[in-house]
């Protein structure tokens, strides 16, 4: 009996340790994260940024692929996204991201049925994936979202903490890993790179030896909160950059934007 509880004890101290290194190791994410927050403008700038709007510009080779119009409203959730299919269709949605309910064009004709069912899955998907490309920093304490801090690394002469970024069940793929690269001297994120649960079949177990890299550049101020508006991939066989032409907050928005397929998207003067 007395040896089955000495057992027992040296697996609950043990059992105790990992909890108190995997304790610490968030607790540290945790606060360079928040520091890279607070230099983006902090959870009042964040707060303030109601109604974004960016173009979502992708290019390989140095010729553009594709070209996604978003508006956002950040409070009530309606949005507005404008895009151009494989097969040179227009695309306009506005839904609500919150219900994921409402109604979509194609070439100027309204859809129905299972049409409109897959044309609203896509345009969330346009704004779970393109939003992220602009707004991951901003994105590391929501609900569902797991750090952990690596250390400390540096790049071309430069420090930075790295932060593993993972997920709970959230989100349309949740099996993805995200390494942070935040730098030390201004506490923006200069780099990721990701890993990607559809990379599991060919590439196996994730690993960031294993991960796509891209830089994060030409930070500013946008509306009172910092965004990177340029993404450029890194590597031998890098040949893409995400990019943000227009990108604003802006102070105020129409309603008739979210409701009438005719109105005009704002912001591109």
């Amino acid at each position: 009996m007395r040896k089955d509880l000495t057992i027992l004890a040296l697996m609950l101290a043990a059992c105790g340790a990992v909890w108190a290194q995997d304790s610490a190791t968030e607790l540290q994410a945790v606060v360079v994260v928040e520091g890279m927050m607070d230099a983006m403008g902090g959870p009042a700038g964040w707060e303030k940024a109601r109604y974004l709007r960016f173009d979502w510009v992708v290019e390989r080779d140095g010729k553009p692929v594709a070209n996604v119009k978003h508006l956002w409203d950040r409070y009530d959730g309606r949005y507005r996204v404008e895009w151009e299919t494989r097969d040179k269709k227009k695309v306009v949605a506005l839904f609500n991201i919150n219900s994921k309910e409402g109604k979509v064009t194609v070439d100027g004709k309204p859809v129905a049925g299972e049409e409109l069912e897959t044309s609203l899955k896509q345009a969330y998907g346009r704004f779970i994936n393109d939003s992220y490309w602009l707004l991951m920093p901003w994105k590391l304490k929501d609900p569902g979202v797991k750090l952990e801090y690596v250390g400390q690394t540096e790049l071309d002469g430069k420090k930075y903490d790295l932060v593993h970024v993972s997920f709970e069940q959230v989100g349309l793929t949740p099996g993805d890993h995200y390494w942070a690269y935040i730098n030390r001297d201004t506490h923006l994120m200069d780099r990721w790179a990701y890993f990607l649960q559809g990379m599991v079949k060919d590439k196996g177990e994730p690993a960031l030896e294993k991960a796509t890299v891209w830089n994060w550049r030409k930070w500013r101020d946008v509306g009172g909160i910092k965004l990177a508006g340029e993404k450029v991939m890194v590597g031998e066989d890098a040949n893409a950059m995400i990019h943000f032409p227009l990108l604003k907050v802006l102070p105020e928005v129409d309603a008739e934007v979210f409701e009438s397929f005719e109105a005009q998207l704002p912001g591109g003067d």
